[in-house]
């Protein structure tokens, strides 16, 4: 009796151990923890002073919080012979430039685009299909899948990308229906709504207030909406216009108004408010952002995370034509309306143009362009409004066109 339960006890341990043993085996083997995957950097360069037909170089790099090196001299860079206006990097895997009739290596006086995708091999790659010869454009950005390209006429062009081709669509708006007498609008700047639908800053000339009209991705417009606490959206600096208009993840949509760039209006530079699923401004928002700087107006804006945007203002209070400086810069927190000069930039007398930005993590990395000394990107707080010197160029004889992200 006694040998049997010995047994049984015996049986009964190994038949537990083997299933704990085989349950151990089975969750080792169905567990996958995903290896997050890390992007990198690519800093866009042209040499000398950036002068149009110099050409654009690539280089990619692991950070930009610090480092230094050159670039248009470094022999893992990627150059391309066009020289770009504007860059536009849509979800963080497609890069387009965009050529200005003057110095373009498309032949003199045509405008046009090139487009890239960062390779395997860690370096920029020029798509299929690519470069596009366009039409005259002013604005460029992008929303959805599409990279966009519209202009002061009726030349609006889609880019869309697919595996490693990309495409250019035409697509006319119809401003006709939409005329306020006999003007037609133009778009000055487009911001992504989702669920296919964009808010687009519309702008008469002879109407000192803010229009915007509400379509979706084909250009199809739904309607128009205005209001007249401010002035039309737009900044400008001779033949490019900038986009000051923007949405939200949470959904909201914010229209800027620098009131510059040429702009003779008497409105004050700041933001109106579009809500949520609304097709109509906030009453009862706006963000006097001109009272707010002591006087200033505005020319750029980016936005940086969550509802903190940094602009770009005019070095003067009565200077604000579209040749004017504009080396100051602010951030400002659009739910509260706070309002914070950038520290630790160079003087704005010391500046002579920045690069295309990148806000990343919660941070904005701004490339600042000396008038005299080497190209840097800074790195920007945009809840202390502080920055500090991250990456910079190893010498004098460069600057940055841009900075981007590549996953």
């Amino acid at each position: 009796m006694k040998t049997c339960k010995l047994i049984q006890k015996v049986l009964l341990s190994t038949l537990v151990s083997y299933i704990s043993i085989s349950c151990s085996n089975d969750d080792s083997t169905s567990e996958v923890i995903p290896q997050e995957v890390k992007g990198k950097f690519v800093i866009s360069s042209a040499p000398g002073t950036g002068s149009l037909g110099t050409g654009t170089y690539f280089l990619t790099v692991d950070g930009l919080d610090s480092g230094t090196d050159a670039i248009v001299e470094n022999s893992n860079a990627v150059k391309t012979t066009s020289s770009f206006t504007q860059i536009v990097v849509n979800n963080s895997s497609t890069l387009m430039g965009f050529i200005y009739p003057n110095g373009s290596d498309l032949g003199q006086g045509q405008s046009g685009a090139r487009a890239f995708k960062f390779g395997t091999d860690n370096k920029m790659v020029e798509l299929q299909g690519s470069p596009f010869p366009t039409g005259r454009f002013t604005v460029t950005g992008s929303f959805g899948n599409f990279i966009y390209a519209v202009s002061s006429t009726d030349n609006s062009y889609l880019f869309e990308r697919s595996g490693d081709n990309v495409t250019m669509m035409d697509k006319p708006i119809d401003f006709e229906s939409h005329k306020i007498g006999e003007e037609k609008a133009t778009i000055t700047g487009i911001a992504d709504r989702g669920n296919n639908e964009i808010v687009a800053a519309f702008k008469y000339a002879s109407v000192d207030e803010a229009v915007v009209a509400i379509m979706d991705y084909n250009f199809t417009i739904k309607s128009v909406i205005q209001d007249a606490r401010m002035s039309y959206s737009g900044g400008q600096w001779r033949g490019a216009v900038y986009s000051q208009i923007a949405s939200e993840a949470s959904g909201l949509t914010y229209v800027f108004s620098g009131a510059g760039s040429g702009n003779a209006t008497t409105k004050k530079a700041g933001a109106l408010k579009i809500n949520k699923g609304e097709n109509s401004f906030d009453t009862n928002y706006f963000f006097d952002i001109e009272t707010a700087s002591g006087g200033y107006k505005f020319r750029k804006v980016f936005p940086v995370s969550n509802d903190y945007y940094l602009l770009e203002f005019y070095n003067d209070t009565t200077n604000t034509g579209n040749t004017a400086n504009a080396t100051r810069y602010a951030i400002v927190k659009m739910s509260s309306k706070e309002f914070k000069w950038v520290e630790g930039l160079p003087a704005y007398n010391e500046i002579s143009s920045n690069g295309w930005p990148l806000a990343y993590e919660g941070k904005m990395y701004l490339p600042i362009n000396p008038v005299s000394g080497k190209s840097a990107v800074y790195v920007i707080n945009p809840v202390s409004g502080n920055a500090v010197k991250g990456f910079e160029i190893n010498n004098e004889t460069e600057q940055i066109r841009a900075v981007s992200y590549f996953k």
